[in-house]
């Protein structure tokens, strides 16, 4: 049996992700192909350093706060994720996940963690098969922010603009970051910035091509 594909979706708040993996989800489910997919997210309640992860998200208002326990809970958090989804994999199962690594790298980094570091907690874990990364200006995210969430219930890395930046550079730095420090990936880059059925298309066609290769 053929193994199934682990695909990422990743970018700041507000790039349109959430929308596009529900798009791809049901573009599958409707293919006719019947292809089983486990949807899944990070961090997620599959062990204690998930919901520690949760509520530090909820409760800390300063993005540069937190940010060793931020790698060690994500981290751990992985560990647990692997352990659930790495066995449907093997039994042909696609997995999808709505944030991995990559949002550390992101993230922690402008918080003032190493990369090197935040590369060392995450050795061993389940490389992605395709990570599609929603490229979009802090403006367009946070205006769509404002739309979905109102201005004054943000979580704490959704409120500072020049914090964001520093995290829109680091996604768009990441193929070059990973190949030096894990190993190489297939990241796409995608501009969010469009309309959601023309990012959609593109993503559609990153999908098929990764499963013809």
């Amino acid at each position: 049996m053929k193994f199934g594909k682990f695909i990422v979706f990743e970018g700041i708040n507000g790039c349109g992700k959430g929308i596009q993996f529900d798009l791809l989800h049901s573009y599958i489910r409707n293919s006719g192909k019947a292809m089983p997919i486990f949807t899944t997210g990070e961090p997620n309640d599959f062990d204690e350093n998930g919901r520690k992860a949760r509520e530090m998200l909820r409760s800390d208002g300063d993005p540069y706060s937190n940010n060793s326990s931020a790698v060690k809970y994500f981290a751990r958090n992985r560990g647990a994720h692997n352990d659930i989804f790495i066995p449907m994999l093997k039994k042909g199962i696609n997995v999808f996940s709505d944030r991995y690594w990559h949002s550390n790298f992101a993230f922690q980094s402008v918080q003032g963690v190493n990369s090197k570091d935040i590369a060392m907690a995450n050795k061993g874990f389940r490389v992605p098969d395709l990570t599609l990364i929603l490229d979009v200006p802090v403006e367009i995210a946070f205006d769509r922010l404002n739309l979905r969430d109102g201005k004054n219930v943000r979580r704490k890395f959704d409120r500072d603009e020049k914090f964001l930046n520093k995290v829109r550079e680091n996604y768009l730095g990441l193929p070059k970051v990973l190949s030096k420090l894990m190993r190489e990936e297939n990241i796409v880059v995608t501009n969010g910035a469009r309309s959601i059925e023309a990012v959609f298309e593109d993503i559609k066609l990153d999908y098929d091509t990764l499963l013809k290769s």
